[in-house]
C-alpha cells in the first residue's frame, strides 16, 4: 500500500534531500524547488561543467520519490540544457526562490493562482436529497455579505440542537480567509484541533486518495452536544505556511468531464465514510472566490444572512442573481435559499420598523432578482415563481435574530451552548430549515 503524506511533510522532505545532496554532490553548483500552483514539486539544477548529469537526475529522483510522494512530479531541469527561452524560465525561477540557508545553494520558489470563480456556474449539488431515490444528508451553506453578524454562531446553534437531538452533524469550515467555526466547535474545552483541515484536503486530494480523518476532529462534551457529536473539519492550522497554500488554491470549477473539485470529493467522502444526517458549510463572506465557489451550486439549501444597511442590499443583490436571476435565464430552477435579517436591534419598537422594512425590502429585491416569472401551465412548479410570494415557505420571508450581548461576548462555546440550543429565534430558524427539508425542494435537490 502506498504511504500518503501530506503536502507539508512532502515539502519539507524534499528541502532536507535537496540540501544534503547539495552538501555531498561536488557536481551540483546549485537548485531550486519550484513548489507549483496546486503543490506539484518539481527541481531546476545548475551543474558544473562535464557533470554526469543523467546520474544526477537519477539519485535526485530517486530520493526524493521515496520521501515526497505523491507531491513529487519527477521532473527535473538542467539549466545547462534547453533553449535560450528555458534558460530565462529557470533564471526567474531562482531570482524569484527563497533562499533555506544562509549558504544559498538551494531556493524555494512558490507559484500561486487566483481566478474568478464566481463568473462561472458550478451546477448542481453533488447528490439528490429527493425525487425516486432519496440519498442523505442535506448540503446547507451559511453565507453572509458582510462580517459580524452572526452567520457562524448561527451555524453552530443549528449544528447543537442536532446533534443533541441525536442525529450525527458534520460541519466544514470553508471561510478559509478568516476561519473560526472549526475553533469554535473544538475537541475540548482548550480549543483543540485536527492538525489538517479543509484546505489540506483541497490541496492534497488531487495527488490520489486520502484518510479523511486527518482532516477532523469530534466536538463530543456534555457542555455542548450532550450525549450527541459533531465531526468538524476545520480550515487548517493558521501558521506559518497556511497563507502558501491558500494562495495554491483553485477555485475555479472544473469543465464538464473533468475530476469533480476537490471540494465535491470532500463532501462525497463525508458522506460515505461518516454518514452524516447533515452537511453544513460556513461560507466566506463577501465576494471572495471560496464563496464563488459554494454559490455556484454545491449546496442544497443556503441560508443568507443580511441586515438593514444598504451596503448589505448591494451585495445581496449580486447573490440573489447568482442563485436566481441567472440561472432562472438559462432555464433552470433557482438554488434555494433562506434569507435571515440579522443584527435586530434590542429596542422592541425600533426592532417592529427595521423587520417592517427588511421585509418589504426583501420581498422587492427577490421579485426583480431571484424569482421567476409565472408559468403559463398553472401545475409547474419546478422554479419560485411570483406566484410563491405569499408561500410561507418561499425564501424571501425573512428570519430575524437580535443583536444579543451574550452573542457577542463569550470565551467559549461551552459558555452559551444551552443558550443557543434554546434561543428562541435559533430554533425557530432551525425549524423552518427542517421545513425546507421536509416539504421538499423546487429543483429536486432540496
Amino acid at each position: 500500500m502506498m504511504l500518503r503524506r501530506h503536502m507539508d511533510e512532502a515539502r519539507k522532505n524534499a528541502i532536507e534531500s535537496l540540501c544534503n545532496l547539495l552538501k555531498k554532490e561536488g557536481e551540483i553548483e546549485r537548485a531550486v524547488l519550484i513548489d507549483d500552483l496546486f503543490g506539484s514539486l518539481r527541481v531546476v539544477v545548475w551543474t558544473k561543467k562535464d557533470a554526469a548529469s543523467d546520474q544526477i537526475q537519477k539519485l535526485i529522483n530517486e530520493q526524493i520519490t521515496q520521501v515526497s510522494s505523491p507531491f513529487w512530479t519527477g521532473e527535473i531541469f538542467l539549466a545547462s540544457e534547453g533553449t535560450d527561452v528555458d534558460r530565462l524560465f529557470y533564471d526567474s525561477a531562482w531570482e524569484e526562490g527563497r533562499p533555506v540557508d544562509q549558504e544559498d545553494i538551494l531556493r524555494v520558489a512558490g507559484r500561486y493562482r487566483n481566478r474568478g470563480s464566481w463568473l462561472h456556474a458550478y451546477g448542481n449539488p453533488p447528490w439528490k436529497i429527493f425525487g425516486d431515490t432519496e440519498v442523505r444528508p442535506p448540503i446547507v451553506v451559511f453565507y453572509s455579505f458582510k462580517g459580524g453578524v452572526g452567520r457562524s454562531t448561527a451555524l453552530a446553534a443549528f449544528a447543537i440542537q442536532r446533534a443533541r437531538a441525536g442525529e450525527r452533524v458534520c460541519v466544514v469550515d470553508f471561510d478559509l480567509d478568516a476561519p473560526g467555526i472549526g475553533v469554535l466547535l473544538s475537541a475540548d474545552e482548550q480549543g483543540t484541533t485536527s492538525p489538517w483541515g479543509v484546505l489540506d484536503y483541497l490541496l492534497e486530494r488531487p495527488h490520489g486518495e486520502v484518510e479523511l480523518h486527518d482532516y477532523y476532529h469530534i466536538c463530543r462534551r456534555e457542555s455542548v452536544t450532550r450525549s450527541g457529536e459533531i465531526h468538524v473539519f476545520p480550515a487548517g492550522k493558521a501558521n506559518s505556511g497556511y497563507l502558501g497554500k491558500l494562495a495554491r488554491i483553485d477555485f475555479e470549477q472544473p469543465d464538464d468531464g473533468d475530476e469533480p473539485h476537490p471540494l465535491v470529493l470532500l463532501l462525497r467522502q463525508i458522506r460515505e465514510d461518516l454518514f452524516p444526517d447533515w452537511i453544513l458549510i460556513d461560507a466566506r463572506a463577501g465576494l471572495s472566490d471560496p464563496a464563488g465557489l459554494l454559490l455556484g451550486g454545491i449546496a442544497h439549501l443556503y441560508v443568507v444572512f443580511g441586515t438593514s444597511s444598504e451596503q448589505s442590499w448591494q451585495g445581496l443583490r449580486l447573490v440573489l442573481g447568482r442563485l436566481g436571476a441567472e440561472r432562472v435565464l438559462r432555464d433552470e430552477p433557482q438554488l434555494d435559499c433562506q434569507l435571515v435579517q440579522a443584527m435586530i436591534p434590542e429596542d422592541l419598537k425600533v426592532a417592529k420598523m427595521v423587520t417592517a422594512a427588511f421585509a418589504d425590502r426583501a420581498r422587492e429585491e427577490f421579485s426583480l432578482n431571484y424569482y421567476s416569472v409565472d408559468p403559463e401551465d398553472p401545475d409547474e412548479d419546478r422554479k419560485w415563481y411570483l406566484r410563491d410570494l405569499d408561500d410561507p415557505l418561499a425564501p424571501h420571508i425573512p428570519y430575524s435574530i437580535s443583536y444579543q450581548s451574550w452573542l457577542a461576548h463569550f470565551d467559549i462555546i461551552d459558555d452559551i451552548a444551552d443558550k443557543l440550543a434554546k434561543s428562541e429565534e435559533h430554533v425557530a430558524l432551525t425549524d423552518r430549515i427542517l421545513k425546507r427539508f421536509n416539504a421538499g425542494g423546487k429543483n429536486g435537490n432540496g
